[in-house]
């Protein structure tokens, strides 16, 4: 489990004036569930990759427990994501041709981790996301299916934080509750600290907190049970 603080976090991009994202504090408590809301632009996307060490930064702190993300290189940031950072996007960024345990073993296998526990631990997470046939090829699943493929991956390494990116949004309506529940499922068994970024109102409404973000703001701030986080 790892706490989040941000002080003074700019992010600009050439060309334009002001900054895409602007954050002056902000916490997260460790094992804290956490919506991200907001439109077009509003700047969760920036956030997301910030926070999961994607995007470099230049002015400000992002901190994870101890580590300063700001401090660290881009190989440095890539090594420290992986072992600490679970990451569940829209796209899935499966690999067609790949059965679906070949796909979540990948990023451990290429960063030559993938020891017998670690496969132990993919085939059990299979079975925990509600999966069934190891061999199927990623081609031949659902979009549902491929999701929680995404989430069994995003978990091998026992990440302290889950990031997930609109993990419902090109989802059906069964498939997205689904996938919901198994976000929220997941995150609570391993006391992980959870952060999506989404549209679906019915899985904000039960993540713990929920800030809005307007033009790469913070505009509101509050739990689901309308006390003020």
């Amino acid at each position: 489990m790892l706490p989040l603080k941000i002080e003074n976090l700019a992010v600009t991009f050439p060309g334009l004036a002001a900054p895409v994202l602007e954050i002056k504090d902000l916490e997260i408590a460790a094992g804290s569930h956490v919506a991200l809301t907001g439109g077009s632009g509003s700047g969760k996307s920036t956030l997301i990759n910030i926070i999961s060490g994607l995007e470099r930064i230049l002015k400000g702190r992002v901190q994870w427990g101890d580590q300063n993300l700001a401090d660290l290189s881009e190989g440095k940031r890539d090594r420290w994501r992986a072992a600490n950072i679970g990451l569940v996007m829209q796209d899935f960024h499966l690999f067609p041709g790949l059965s679906a345990l070949e796909n979540i073993l990948l990023p451990a296998r290429l960063a030559r981790v993938a020891d017998a526990t670690l496969v132990a631990r993919a085939r059990t997470l299979f079975e925990t996301v509600g999966l069934k046939r190891h061999e199927q090829h990623i081609e031949t699943m659902s979009r549902g299916e491929m999701q929680r493929v995404a989430i069994a991956r995003a978990l091998l390494r026992k990440p302290g934080v889950i990031v997930a990116d609109e993990p419902t949004a090109s989802l059906d309506l069964e498939s997205g509750e689904a996938v919901g529940d198994l976000l929220l499922s997941v995150a609570a068994d391993a006391g992980s600290t959870l952060i999506v970024a989404s549209h679906d109102q019915r899985l904000v409404d039960r993540l713990g907190r929920r800030l809005s973000l307007n033009s790469g703001r913070i505009v509101g701030d509050v739990s689901t049970t309308g006390i003020a986080a």
